[in-house]
């Protein structure tokens, strides 16, 4: 009953030591299939090394939502346990589609939890190879893993981002779709700065609090099973 609850827990805590860098080289990815990304096993959380440095190729904030998460080039298992992938890292932001995908793994205030939330209308930001973009959402659907349109390059300025619809394995992909609006003034992009640290700071504060509260009820659930035991072997 509680698998789910500590293995968001372990994921909270082994990724809270990690180092990222931010990198100007950008290097092509291969092509990763949208069934390729399921909620990660635990398997695959316990084997996470924690106090890694990570290169990233920038990062994606969406203030509305309270998400905040560093961007990698290209799709692993660990990347995708701290932040989002870029699967076309490749791609030029003024006139490509911007593709990135993440996990959503049940809690909110993990990786993207609150994409689900997400309406038209709301702003996107993202930063790569040192410049800044402000998406607009202009759309959200959920859509088949096997329907890969949506990754296609239409020579458009826009980005769309892919999880899945739930925190279980899935056939189902939940995609929201964002037109470039403009690359944001000095001042907007300072407040977006400001904006990032104080959603990760919030959301690691929020996590934090989760994973002592999880612990505490496993082991209190622990404790009056194996007290039920001794009392029925009686």
């Amino acid at each position: 009953m509680f698998l789910p609850f500590m293995k968001q827990a372990l994921i909270i805590y082994r990724t809270q030591t990690v180092s990222i860098k931010t990198t100007e080289t950008v290097k092509p990815a291969g092509i990763v299939p949208l069934e390729a990304v399921q909620p990660p096993g635990l398997s695959e959380v316990l084997a996470f090394e924690k106090n890694q440095t990570f290169q990233t190729a920038g990062q994606i904030v969406i203030p509305k939502v309270e998400i905040s998460l560093p961007l990698f080039s290209g799709v692993t298992n660990e990347q995708l346990l701290i932040g989002a992938g870029l699967l076309f890292p490749e791609r030029k932001a003024e006139n490509q589609n911007i593709v990135a995908i993440g996990h959503h793994l049940g809690r909110n205030n993990l990786l993207f939890g609150k994409l689900l939330n997400i309406e038209v209308g709301d702003t996107i930001y993202l930063e790569t190879q040192n410049q800044f973009y402000q998406y607009k959402v202009s759309q959200t659907k959920i859509i088949q893993q096997t329907e890969l349109q949506a990754l296609e390059n239409r020579n458009k300025a826009e980005i769309t981002l892919i999880t899945c619809d739930k925190p279980t394995h899935t056939e189902q992909r939940f995609v929201v779709k964002g037109k470039l609006v403009k690359q944001p003034e000095k001042t907007i992009k300072q407040k977006i700065l400001q904006q990032k640290d104080q959603i990760r700071v919030k959301n690691n504060r929020k996590n934090r609090n989760y994973c002592i509260i999880i612990v505490i009820l496993f082991l209190f659930s622990l404790a009056m099973g194996i007290r039920m035991i001794m009392k029925v072997s009686r």
